[in-house]
């Protein structure tokens, strides 16, 4: 049976969720296993976005998420009629349902480094004459004098850049929407 936009669905996390919509899912870095190989910029699955509708109890719970298309299963013929006798008999609930603002969480690259408050300080001022979407080789163009302060845990900073999996350029390089430099 084929999935389609608009369908009702279970997926890795609980509950009943609608499938709004399908990215593809393009391999960001070479990868090679005795299962599977890829190259940067192949075309490896889909990315669905999903809408909670309900808990796996039926409770009513409005919540987005995204997976994997491979995740996905139709929900039985029994709790599509469930899903649709719950908004027929509460339409204000089907009506928030319908108009829920999609709100994702987006997918954080972190980089721990090594600063003084000074140097953390000077960074930020670099980041926030970032465009509004960047790649990390943007970045780290900007902040090449940095590269030498990477290193691994314990250290005194964390930069967490944030984006979705699915925006990336014609190089199938990540697209960053947002930065945080945490102190540790």
């Amino acid at each position: 049976m084929t999935i389609e936009i608009g369908d009702f669905v279970t997926s890795c996390e609980a509950g009943y969720w609608q499938l709004l919509d399908i990215k593809p899912k393009i391999a960001d870095e070479d990868y090679s296993s005795d299962i599977v190989k890829w190259k940067k910029g192949d075309v490896i699955g889909q990315w669905v976005i999903l809408k909670k509708a309900f808990t796996p109890k039926m409770k009513p719970r409005i919540d987005f998420s995204y997976v994997d298309a491979s995740w996905l299963k139709p929900v039985s013929p029994e709790a599509l009629k469930e899903i649709h006798n719950y908004f027929t008999q509460n339409p204000d609930y089907k009506y928030k349902y319908e108009n829920a603002e999609i709100k994702l969480q987006p997918t954080i690259t972190n980089c721990w480094i090594n600063l003084s408050e000074n140097e953390a300080n000077e960074l930020r001022m670099l980041c926030d004459k970032l465009p509004a979407q960047f790649t990390m080789d943007d970045f780290w163009e900007k902040a090449k004098r940095f590269k030498k302060n990477i290193s691994s845990s314990p250290t005194s900073y964390l930069i967490n850049f944030t984006t979705y999996p699915w925006n990336m350029d014609k190089n199938a390089n990540l697209i960053y929407h947002g930065y945080e430099i945490k102190k540790l």
